[in-house]
């Protein structure tokens, strides 16, 4: 039965399309396919409601964050001008709430990578070592749990390269109760925990924070919203990266990476159009793959 959600101040299409998530895809039609959680669902949106099959309301509410004042966060951002444009040309684009261990492996993925390889090597992964979720004849494999991966050597022959070594011990801390420990800490003690994790430094982190647990203050400083931020900010001076996340926070606090998301997918969309705002680098993230699967 397809579940009809009422759904305000929200794009699906902007919030799927804005490199926060690796594993969807989008039909002729408008309907978007997703496989996240270990649940394979569809949705498709209609002015303010979400028509979804495959997913229950409160999953949904959940995972697209539904439950964020988005109206409030926005107006508190508007009062940066420069930020302004960003958040008029995208409205609805929200931050989603991943599953820690799969957002986790995913940019672990990203380190030095781009984005169709990204997707790849995710997709691989789940066809090798996971379950298999159904919705309506359609067949996805999920991505495994720490327990079910690989190791070293069998992940290698699956082309992740040296991210093979940091997959296993992210696995293995994660086993050992890692990532439930990152849960609930304050953003600087559970940055501190991610980065226990090989490979893991604080762009990794921050994505991780972000995009799965909620600290809505972290800022991802990779190549591309270096440039951003870099033209727009620091009047085209080069800058350390502490020195950008600094700045976010102090200039945006615990919205900061709301702004960042909006900045990114602008500048993305910007650089596609052939304007001269710097997109974000395919060493990060960006539009996945054509399946989900």
């Amino acid at each position: 039965m397809t579940l009809s959600l009422h759904a305000p101040a929200f794009s699906l299409e902007h919030t799927l399309e804005s490199g926060q998530f690796f594993r969807y895809s989008r039909a002729p039609g408008g309907a978007f396919t997703l496989h996240a959680r270990r649940r394979l669902f569809r949705v498709e949106q209609a002015g303010e409601t979400l028509l979804v099959d495959g997913a229950d309301a409160a999953f949904v509410r959940d995972f697209f964050s539904l439950d964020h004042d988005l109206p409030a966060i926005r107006e508190s951002l508007a009062r940066d001008p420069k930020l302004r444009p960003s958040l008029d040309a995208h409205p609805g684009l929200r931050l989603l709430r991943q599953d820690p261990w799969e957002c986790t492996a995913a940019f672990i993925l990203s380190i030095a990578s781009n984005i169709p390889r990204i997707a790849g090597n995710v997709a691989d992964l789940a066809r090798a070592y996971g379950g298999t979720s159904r919705l309506d004849g359609l067949e996805s494999p999920d991505f495994p749990l720490p327990r079910e991966l690989g190791g070293e050597r069998e992940l290698r022959r699956l082309r992740v390269g040296f991210r093979a070594s940091y997959l296993v011990q992210a696995a293995r801390l994660a086993q050992g109760g890692l990532l439930e420990e990152v849960e609930g800490l304050p953003y600087e003690e559970a940055k501190e925990a991610l980065m226990v994790i090989p490979g893991v430094a604080e762009k990794v982190a921050d994505c991780v924070l972000l995009f799965a647990f909620g600290h809505l203050g972290a800022f991802p400083v990779d190549t591309w919203i270096r440039k951003v931020m870099i033209e727009t900010y620091f009047g085209g001076r080069q800058a350390p990266d502490r020195a950008i996340r600094a700045f976010a926070q102090e200039r945006w606090g615990d919205l900061a990476g709301y702004a960042q998301q909006y900045l990114y997918h602008a500048s993305r969309k910007a650089r596609r159009h052939g304007g001269k705002v710097p997109a974000r680098s395919s060493s990060s993230r960006g539009r996945p793959a054509a399946s989900p699967a």
